[in-house]
């Protein structure tokens, strides 16, 4: 049996070798961790999934902007579960979790990067129709899953990373421990 709970710093180093474990180490060299670095994931979003003492999941999510407007938004990712614990409902109850307390804590939209067919069942659509776009990565890879009503009206255009982290539930932890 597993436990959610709220990433702490202590779960850093778990975390990071979980991630190792589910993507392999060329992870770092995927688009969407440009949009990562420096930048701290929002904490309040930074979830983990526990069985006693190890880690078997883990989700974050990053301020982005989008954009001429730089309008707000999340990009979802990583969600990592170790790969002996896949099929168990754990990657399922940390989106559904984290999704609805970015919708509760007035997030207006989320972006991911993704494989088609997983993270339909959360309500996430291809992102390319709506006018989003992330350099160098494959449209049809691009999803975006509205949190509010209208959330998609009138916003469109290139992702782009957010270098700071002032602002609404950002983590004030130092960029370089968190890696992810």
């Amino acid at each position: 049996m597993y436990k959610i709970l709220r990433e702490r710093p202590a779960d850093a180093g778990d975390i990071e070798q979980l991630l190792d474990l589910a993507f392999g180490p060329n992870r770092l060299a995927k688009t969407s961790y440009r949009y990562r670095d420096g930048v701290a994931p929002v904490s309040a979003l930074s979830w983990i999934a526990r069985d006693g003492e190890r880690l078997v999941g883990t989700v974050r999510y990053w301020p982005i902007l989008l954009g001429k407007a730089d309008a707000p938004a999340l990009l979802l990712g990583p969600l990592a579960v170790d790969p002996t614990r896949r099929g168990e409902g754990i990657g399922r109850m940390l989106v559904a979790r984290t999704l609805d307390q970015a919708m509760f804590s007035g997030h207006r939209l989320v972006l991911l990067v993704a494989d088609p067919g997983y993270y339909e069942q959360f309500g996430c659509m291809p992102a390319a129709p709506f006018g989003f776009s992330m350099p160098h990565e494959d449209p049809a890879r691009l999803w975006v899953r509205p949190l509010a009503p209208g959330a998609l009206h009138g916003v469109s255009g290139v992702i782009k990373p957010r270098r700071s982290v002032r602002g609404r539930g950002l983590s004030r932890r130092p960029a370089a421990a968190e890696a992810a």
